[in-house]
């Protein structure tokens, strides 16, 4: 079966970690048996104007998968209707054009996201007659941001597609609202054999007891929240947070730490590509996400396939994920809430069994269980 991918955003130089469980899926559908070719119209915007950025289509294998890109700039300010929408729609046309010279059409088109690859995808699904499926992971959805005409064309994409998936239950009711279509709720693939064997050669730890986080410094990520939650009950303990990720607030949230006395505690990392991710997760004690919103939370499954605890607030996509067997969930933007489940996870460590936290998440969310759940799908539509 030859698979098409189409992602509306994917791993990038200057973000390697930027939708890579995108790439992960197609790797593990690829290594089921399909052909797999990923489609992906590289857009930015004129403000990150770069002479030295290679512009044009590049086709190459990038980790084993062939791999069409279409790199430029958006000529027009992102926040004109559909100009984004449009620039990605042509070059894609363009992408998808080159790909059918090269290797035939494909069996079936499976985009992720509406805005905009998979209403993209859906538009060329529709030219070409070929079924398509869409996985929806914005958040966008969730935190009622949509502009009307990216809700309309959202409803548009949905009416187009053959199958609707959803990688979580806050994400699967928001879509509801577009489609009266069956929605399939799938989750996000983690690849459990790399966390695993660094997991496995017993990452060096700190002395200290370690929280870790991991994602964008940006306010939905709640990493203020976090920062005042470590401070309230970890300040002058043998205990430090360590975070990953860069961003707006990073600033202001090494200001914050500074604040509150806490600025020899807490580590910032800055962007961290995938191997510094599965060196850290190894090497925490416990993984805190303290999101507004997640459609999903790969990060907690990650963390989980290393046998750590996870603590999570109740953002949504997080609720299907942290058990009894594996952390705690707590409000969001409760800080005293969060605190103490902190302090509760740093007490009562032992309760939580390393080898049970991986067997229930590989149960759950392990590559081998995903990927025959989306194959599945693909068979009923071809």
């Amino acid at each position: 079966m030859k698979v098409l991918i189409i992602p509306s955003w994917y791993p990038i130089k200057e973000n390697p970690i930027l939708g890579i469980f995108f790439k992960e899926q197609a790797k593990a559908i690829q290594k089921s048996g399909c052909d797999v070719t990923v489609l992906y119209p590289e857009i930015k915007t004129m403000r990150s104007y770069n002479a030295s950025w290679q512009k044009g289509i590049q086709v190459q294998s990038e980790d084993g998968l062939k791999t069409y890109r279409y790199k430029g700039y958006n000529p027009f300010p992102a926040r004109i209707p559909y100009a984004t929408a449009f620039v990605y729609y042509i070059r894609l046309k363009t992408l998808y054009k080159k790909m059918i010279a090269a290797e035939g059409k494909p069996d079936i088109i499976h985009a992720h996201s509406c805005l905009w690859g998979g209403w993209a995808a859906a538009k060329i699904a529709k030219e070409e007659n070929i079924p398509v499926v869409i996985t929806e992971h914005s958040s966008k959805l969730v935190r009622g941001v949509l502009k009307p005409y990216e809700e309309k064309e959202i409803a548009a994409a949905m009416k187009l597609t053959d199958q609707i998936i959803s990688v979580g239950p806050s994400l699967k009711k928001a879509i509801s609202q577009y489609t009266d279509k069956e929605i399939i709720e799938i989750p996000n693939i983690v690849d459990f054999k790399t966390f695993q064997k660094e997991s496995k050669q017993q990452s060096v730890k700190s002395n200290k007891f370690r929280f870790f986080s991991l994602a964008l410094l940006t306010p939905n990520k709640g990493m203020d929240i976090l920062i005042k939650s470590f401070a309230k009950g970890f300040k002058d303990q043998e205990a430090e947070l360590v975070i990953g990720g860069d961003g707006a607030q990073k600033q202001e949230l090494v200001a914050l730490a500074k604040s509150l006395g806490v600025e020899n505690q807490v580590q910032f990392l800055g962007a961290v590509d995938r191997k510094e991710v599965v060196h850290h997760m190894n090497s925490c004690d416990t993984f805190v996400l303290a999101s507004k919103f997640e459609t999903f939370g790969v990060v907690l499954i990650e963390a989980l396939a290393c046998g750590k605890p996870v603590i999570s607030t109740n953002s949504g996509g997080p609720s299907s994920i942290v058990n009894e067997k594996n952390g705690l969930i707590v409000p969001v933007d409760d800080i005293d809430e969060l605190s103490q489940a902190m302090q509760n996870v740093y007490s009562n460590y032992s309760f939580y069994d390393p080898k049970e936290i991986q067997k229930d998440c590989s149960a759950r969310f392990s590559e081998e269980v995903i990927t025959e759940q989306i194959l599945k799908i693909y068979q009923t539509l071809v």
